[in-house]
């Protein structure tokens, strides 16, 4: 690991592009899909990983089982990798690259047996000489099992039992340091206490943190300062004006209630102001009693961490009884969402009947059902450049559950360890888009368009266009829940199109997708209860490796329809990595020919190591580290050659 070029790191089948640290150097690691513009490249953090070669530790590293399984604490972890700290002396380190002072830790410590947690705390120690500061953590708001063997819908609640398997083993501690870790500087985290506990790290994220706004920084003229006599209150008697919650710990008994246009919220920033939803969700009269509801037009919330006491999906198990989203409503048109954080709720956002919804630069992490799902009648809403995690359901979801969604667009977004359902879902709707999206350890399926769940389903109108989108180490085998299969025991491809069981999947478009080291078939086309799919487009979709006796393309033999296919290709898979195309099922590969064109001369010399972006014969972009032999075009900062290339190509 002594190199400072990018290397390829197998660890058991698992691949990842790291940038290797060379020694006394910082060891942040950037993510292979950066370089492709995918997923949320622009995010404030840098990632340390406590892998081997990208820190240095004392522990015991928790590797990629040669055989995947669930059961496995690392399963759930960044790259199935961890690092144990087990005794007082305990510790990892690295060294820093970019300064920050915003520290996020992702770790996993036991629960307890009454499913009520564990507490413990790490010392983080930094090379420039302040003094330590202790982090607390609490198992409290992970661990949610479901019982093994279930006929029926199978949600996880957090009372542990020798008949459940487990899943949500990772959260995540915040700490705001006072200063900015210099660049150059070793942070160290140590396991200073001999309480018997071991604590698994998987990472750190560092960031710079600008200091909290303040109430003369507000630049509305109709503004107001939150005078601390009640969050709930002092919002309804302020209705249309832009109310500034300075930064402070407030914890709030009741939901918030949005009650006229124009109202802005507005915190000191994610990292100085935290609204904590106290109410109890093991009560029957308080278990929904908390989050942001709004119904009204140009509602906007900004600068804010959103949490909760609660730690289930529902109360008393029971999917009639939620208990609460973050944010909430139809929102109206026009509002805004940005610079926000939402932990530990039932769903991060539950949004029904917005109009131009524009969510941005925000976090819904350790939710236990749907990171953000723009549902029932939602129409032309953006969700970008934001961060999922450790979500119980859909990270990134919209279902027409009565009226049609439509032209809703995910793009610019990383999710992470979703471990239930999938990190992306259309159920029904017209003219959605996601684009430039990078999955990574989803537990079962990566992106998903299917017909599971009643409503509306898909329009005849408007196309379902997937793009751009990279998917790693995703999906589930078929086999004992828990242990290899999904909640149900059924097999998860890492990208699924399903028609069935409530409705035909209608005109589907997925193109320039890459899929890497699914644990099943990379692809799957299936189709239930008579179903048909129709229009199906699937172009440049790019698999590498699958697991078990996956297939590339898997196409359930009583699927009908039909659709179009070109530019699919597999590498490390069984040939023939498609499966046979049923009968019923009208789906023909399109073959286009090549014709040289004359793009001109660049303004300046272009060579591989100062391209801004190289493209394959297909149009595809390029990651510069690796190119296979073949034929590429360089193109400069402003794109020249490649649009004119793209132009003429189809």
């Amino acid at each position: 690991m002594n190199t400072s070029f990018p290397i390829i790191t197998i660890l058991s089948g698992v691949a990842a592009l790291l940038s290797a640290p060379t020694a006394g150097y910082a060891q942040a690691v950037e993510f292979e899909e950066d370089l492709l513009g995918r997923g949320y490249t622009d995010r404030p953090w840098q990632r340390y990983e406590a892998e081997p070669g990208l820190c240095s530790a004392e522990g015991t590293f928790l590797l990629p089982p040669a055989i995947y399984s669930q059961q496995p604490l690392q399963a759930e972890a960044s790259r199935l990798t961890a690092l144990q700290l087990e005794t007082p002396g305990d510790h990892v380190s690295w060294v820093v690259d970019r300064p920050g002072r915003g520290l996020t830790l992702r770790f996993s410590i036991p629960d307890s047996e009454d499913g009520k947690g564990r507490k413990g705390e790490l010392t983080v120690k930094c090379s420039d000489g302040r003094d330590p500061v202790t982090i607390p953590l609490d198992s409290y708001w992970a661990w949610q099992y479901t019982v093994i063997a279930h006929a029926n819908e199978k949600y996880p609640d957090n009372t542990p039992s020798p008949d459940k398997f487990a899943r949500m083993r990772f959260d995540e501690a915040t700490l705001l340091l006072d200063k900015d870790i210099p660049a150059g500087a070793t942070i160290t985290l140590e396991k200073t206490l001999d309480d018997g506990i071991v604590y698994t790290i998987d990472f750190i994220e560092l960031e710079p943190v600008a200091p909290p706004l303040t109430f003369e920084e507000v630049e509305f003229a109709d503004k107001v300062e939150y005078d601390g006599s009640g969050l709930s209150g002092f919002i309804a008697r302020n209705g249309g004006k832009a109310i500034f919650i300075p930064a402070g710990y407030y914890n709030e008994s009741r939901p918030i209630t949005v009650n006229a246009d124009d109202t802005r919220i507005i915190g000191a920033g994610m990292w100085h102001t935290t609204i904590n939803f106290t109410a109890s969700s093991d009560d029957r009269h308080t278990y929904a009693a908390r989050g942001i509801h709004s119904d009204r037009s140009r509602t906007e919330l900004h600068g804010l961490t959103l949490n909760t006491l609660n730690n289930k999906r529902y109360y008393d198990n029971n999917s009639s009884f939620q208990v609460g989203k973050g944010l909430n409503g139809s929102w109206g048109a026009d509002s805004k969402v940005s610079d926000v954080r939402i932990d530990h709720f039932e769903c991060g956002a539950w949004i029904t009947g917005a109009r131009n919804l524009n969510v941005r630069h925000s976090r819904f992490r350790n939710n236990y059902a749907d990171g953000i799902n723009l549902a029932n009648n939602s129409s032309d809403c953006e969700v970008s450049h934001c961060s999922f995690r450790n979500n119980g359901d859909d990270d990134m979801a919209s279902w027409s559950t009565g009226s049609y969604a439509s032209r809703n667009v995910y793009a610019y977004n990383t999710a992470e360890n979703n471990w239930r359902a999938s990190s992306l879902g259309f159920f029904g709707g017209a003219g959605h888009m996601a684009h430039h999206i990078a999955v990574y350890d989803a537990m079962e399926a990566g992106v998903r368009v299917t017909c599971d769940f009643p409503g509306t389903g898909f329009s005849d109108e408007g196309e379902i266009h997937l793009s751009d989108i990279t998917i790693h180490r995703c999906g589930a085998l078929r086999g004992t829940p828990g242990e290899q299969g999904g909640f149900w025991g059924g097999a998860d491809a890492a990208l699924e199109f399903r028609a069935g069981y409530a409705y035909d999947l209608n005109n589907v478009r997925a193109e320039n997708i890459d899929i890497y080291d699914s644990r099943g078939d990379a692809v799957s086309i299936e189709a239930q209860s008579g179903k048909s799919i129709n229009n199906l487009e699937l172009h440049n979709i790019h698999i590498y490796r699958v697991g078990g006796y996956g297939w590339g393309v898997a196409i359930n033999p009583s699927v009908k329809g039909n659709g179009h296919y070109s530019g699919i290709t597999a590498e490390g898979v069984t040939e023939p990595f498609m499966a046979p195309v049923p009968a019923g099922f009208d789906f023909k590969e399109i073959t286009t020919g090549l014709t040289r064109i004359d793009i001109g001369e660049p303004s300046a010399a272009i060579t591989p190591e100062t391209a801004s972006a190289i493209y394959d014969m297909q149009g595809r972009r390029c990651n510069a580290h690796f190119l296979p032999a073949g034929y590429y075009i360089l193109c400069d900062s402003k794109g020249r050659h490649s649009k004119q290339f793209l132009k003429h190509f189809y």
